[in-house]
């Protein structure tokens, strides 16, 4: 019941892919206020930037000129050099970056105090918009996966895409924790929609086939050769479109068609008509992209996640009212929507970590039952394991540490370590038993003499595992997951292996257990093991009891 209990606070919590890790390092996002010289605004960022390095904590300040454009660098868009001087001059000033670096002894706690008060300070500053922003260790690594949230909008035509994702979109930012939601349309570009009459074709002796054909040829443009223009010393390649008779609709609709019409008595009669005689047309707007998944043309919609809130834990909430809006009949037909995005990413995270447990388990058992020979002292053992797993969600769900891909390879390190334990005392208790000594008698002697070997095993791991918890060290954080669930993990599957085990092994393994001959140990060192040691100080006293 408690291991149900924890596993549910803590799914409740939140899963992500990885913890948010911050680093000593932050950048400033600064844009000075339009119709300022460039002298002002260099004097502007000066003064933002002496801000920054007067806050308490800050060590260095670098700016340089933010030379990005609508979020790509123009450096490295491949263009010719002359075109990239024009654009970097006519970006010369008026956004910057600053990147500041602080003290790395400060604590995560420090760091956003130390961000806060650069943001509070350069707020003071007038004719100018600033952002302070913290690094995050994993940015690198994040920034290749899916974040936030991403849902797919399938449909058959794009017209009623665009009409179910703007839905979705709505539907997206009534969500408590998502805002920004959008359908990467855009506003989309005026369409004529053009729609031939099948039957009119036909009758006037025509195929849909030669109609298209002839308005593609109509609407392609006469390009002449490529004329080498020179600029700057770079010479580069123009190509010059006659457009002097451009194509509108009314001249278009007035396109003619050279037709045959057959009379009732079998007479041929050649004949022209107009594209207005055998088609109709309307306006309407088209979509800058979409895309298809197996033949299916879909939107993608996407949101960003604020903070204080769980991706995974909204989705849910949000998967509700989808489910709503699909049933409630509003939803066209041959339409759906899947969330994808991190939550796609989490779904498949938390699907391969619980198979790698469900495969390992059955190798731990394998393992110990060549080591026992035999099924029952295994599975005794393995009662540990989900006490180990209880441990390990109370010390998230106490520790408010929400599940990540890293804090399950914690509960995966705990399934090879918490059995040591189990084994420790299940072998022992059979050495005593196959020595003569009572099932009840050997449990009892077992939790004295094998108390302390546990607790020194237990300790050591969780001693070592501390400094991942406690660390001011900020890498840490990454690893501090998994610290907490095999500390937590392990320490409360130790205390229960006092309590449980030995009671699980007396109403299950009554009968004595089988000294299983594995060969002559004649070669082997004649030395009686602490078991062996322990019989015989008992016999010598008179104390031990025999197998009832």
């Amino acid at each position: 019941v408690l291991l149900v209990f924890s596993g549910w606070q803590v799914l409740n919590m939140g899963v992500e892919l990885l913890p948010s890790i911050t680093s000593n390092e932050a950048q400033i996002t600064l844009s000075t206020a339009d119709g300022l010289t460039k002298e002002e605004s260099y004097a502007i960022a000066g003064q933002v930037a002496e801000a920054a390095l007067n806050v308490e904590n800050v060590e260095e300040v670098g700016i340089t000129l933010d030379t990005s454009m609508a979020g790509l660098d123009i450096s490295q868009l491949g263009l010719p050099t002359a075109i990239t001087d024009i654009l970097n001059s006519a970006n010369a000033y008026g956004r910057y970056k600053i990147n500041v670096m602080m003290s790395k002894s400060l604590s995560s706690r420090e760091v956003e105090k130390t961000r806060q008060a650069m943001e509070d300070a350069v707020s003071q500053i007038e004719n100018c918009t600033a952002e302070v922003k913290l690094y995050g260790m994993t940015d690198d690594l994040t920034s290749q996966l899916a974040t936030g949230l991403s849902v797919k909008v399938y449909g058959k035509d794009p017209e009623t895409l665009t009409t179910v994702s703007e839905k979705v979109m709505e539907i997206v930012n009534d969500t408590e924790g998502f805002a920004n939601a959008d359908n990467g349309l855009g506003s989309g570009d005026a369409t004529i929609i053009l729609k031939v009459d099948r039957d009119k074709v036909r009758a006037y002796g025509l195929t849909v086939a030669q109609v298209y054909q002839q308005i593609a040829a109509k609407l392609t443009t006469t390009a002449t050769a490529q004329t080498p223009v020179t600029v700057n010393g770079t010479t580069m390649d123009v190509q010059i479109t006659d457009n002097l008779d451009p194509v509108t609709k009314e001249n278009m609709m007035e396109l003619t068609f050279e037709t045959t019409e057959m009379s009732a008595d079998g007479t041929v009669t050649n004949g022209t008509c107009t594209l207005n005689d055998i088609a109709s047309w309307t306006t309407g707007t088209a979509p800058d992209a979409i895309t298809s998944e197996n033949q299916t043309e879909f939107v993608t919609v996407t949101a960003d996640t604020l903070d204080g809130y769980n991706t995974m834990v909204q989705s849910r909430v949000l998967q509700k009212k989808l489910d709503e809006y699909a049933a409630s009949g509003e939803m066209p037909e041959g339409c759906s929507t899947t969330l994808g995005g991190e939550t796609e990413g989490t779904d498949y995270m938390v699907n391969e970590m619980v198979q790698w447990m469900a495969l390992a388990l059955p190798f731990v058992y394998l393992v110990m039952v060549a080591q026992f020979q035999s099924l029952l002292s295994p599975f005794i053992v393995l009662f540990t394991v989900p006490l180990a797993f209880t441990g390990g969600l109370l010390g998230l769900l106490v520790t408010g540490q929400q599940l990540t891909m890293i804090s399950l390879m914690g509960f995966i390190v705990l399934m090879g370590t918490v059995v040591n334990n189990g084994i420790v005392f299940v072998d022992y208790a059979n050495q005593l038993r196959i020595g003569g000594m009572e099932r009840r008698a050997a449990l009892v002697a077992t939790g004295k003499t094998r108390m302390r070997p546990i607790l020194m095993t237990t300790l050591t791991t969780v001693l070592a595992m501390l400094q991942l918890v406690f660390s001011g060290d900020m890498a840490s954080q990454l690893m501090s997951g998994m610290a907490i669930v095999i500390i937590c993990g392990l320490s409360y599957a130790t205390l229960m292996t006092l309590y449980i085990v030995p009671v699980l092994y007396d109403i299950l393994f009554k009968k004595p257990p089988l000294n299983v001959d594995v060969g002559s140990d004649d070669d082997l060192d004649d030395i009686p093991d602490d078991a062996a040691e322990f019989i015989a100080a008992q016999k010598s006293a008179g104390t031990a009891q025999p197998e009832a």
